[in-house]
């Protein structure tokens, strides 16, 4: 008897941590988060991918083909409760991990093939308003919104190379932030609106990068052999959350580093799948990210081992 009080007082335990960690809203416990990541998306075979956070934490914006061939946008609770589709059809429409949603506007962006191009569109958040902004027979992809919702930053192969632009929400004064031979992708802007981040394989193989908001200013935040994908920035602005193989990661881990790169970058998670296209929650306690684990791509949730109570797997 006293073994199974034991074992439920525990399960209270961390049902009561998983609901500070996430404001208050209940979510289901079956592990310690920091130290075990949690499947979120667990009850579908489907692939779920690129996680973003509500402006307020409590729900998760993704990408996925749960409603058949095509990735489509889609909701759910911050515990991965309550999915539904926030696009519908046979297109192909696909969010960033990061700053893909706007606290300023509620509004949405993502990328989507409707129009018969790969182009940017925006959406509200509660499904209406669709609007597009970009009109060009090249691709272009991977949108965030600037913390003021007046911009957006966008990776674009219409110069040729893959490079960064930013564009107004109207849709109005696109701008070339970079131009360089090599491949610019994935930006997202920084908290302050100062600066973005990308990935560039101007090194010769993919490192993080941090520019003026400007596009000026590129420098290499990592500088290593291995592959360092998918940054996007911790709701301070001081670190920078991403995916990279290196330290035996062959298929990718989740590392965090300061946005300076002065200090050297930490682990969080330690698995031979896949994870990768992580985003850090508003309140800095949680990461969010895809990873094939589970044998399909699912959306898992761990601490933020630089926050209180946080830890890398």
């Amino acid at each position: 008897m006293s073994n199974q009080i034991g074992k439920w007082v525990g399960l209270l335990g961390l049902f009561v941590g998983m609901m500070a960690l996430l404001g208050g809203q209940p979510v289901r416990p079956p592990a310690t988060p920091g130290v075990s990541p949690i499947d979120l998306t667990a009850d579908s075979p489907s692939d779920d991918a690129n996680p973003a956070w509500s402006p307020d934490g409590q729900r998760i914006l993704f990408s996925t083909r749960r409603a058949g061939g095509s990735y489509n946008l889609w909701l759910m609770e911050a515990d991965g409760s309550q999915p539904r589709p926030l696009t519908e059809g046979n297109d192909d429409n696909v969010n960033m991990p990061g700053t893909s949603w706007n606290p300023a506007t509620e509004r949405i962006c993502f990328a989507s093939d409707r129009s018969g191009d790969d182009e940017i569109w925006t959406v509200g958040a509660d499904g209406r308003g669709l609007r597009r902004l970009t009109h060009h027979p090249a691709a272009d992809w991977e949108p965030t919104w600037s913390p003021d919702g007046q911009w957006l930053v966008f990776q674009s192969n219409r110069g040729g190379d893959w490079d960064i632009y930013k564009i107004r929400a109207d849709g109005t004064g696109r701008l070339r932030l970079t131009d360089d031979p090599a491949d610019d992708w994935q930006p997202n802007w920084s908290p302050r609106g100062d600066h973005i981040v990308f990935q560039s394989n101007r090194t010769g193989n993919w490192d993080v990068w941090v520019m003026d908001a400007n596009g000026s200013h590129p420098r290499n935040v990592t500088d290593d052999p291995a592959e360092d994908t998918d940054p996007s920035w911790s709701p301070d602005g001081q670190f920078i959350v991403y995916s990279s193989d290196r330290d035996g990661g062959e298929e990718g881990d989740v590392w965090i580093v300061a946005a300076d790169g002065h200090t050297p970058p930490q682990r969080v998670t330690h698995d031979p799948a896949y994870d990768g296209a992580p985003a850090i929650s508003p309140n800095g306690q949680l990461i969010a990210f895809e990873s094939d684990r589970s044998g399909n791509l699912d959306l898992w949730v761990i601490g933020n081992p630089l926050a209180e109570g946080g830890g890398s797997e």
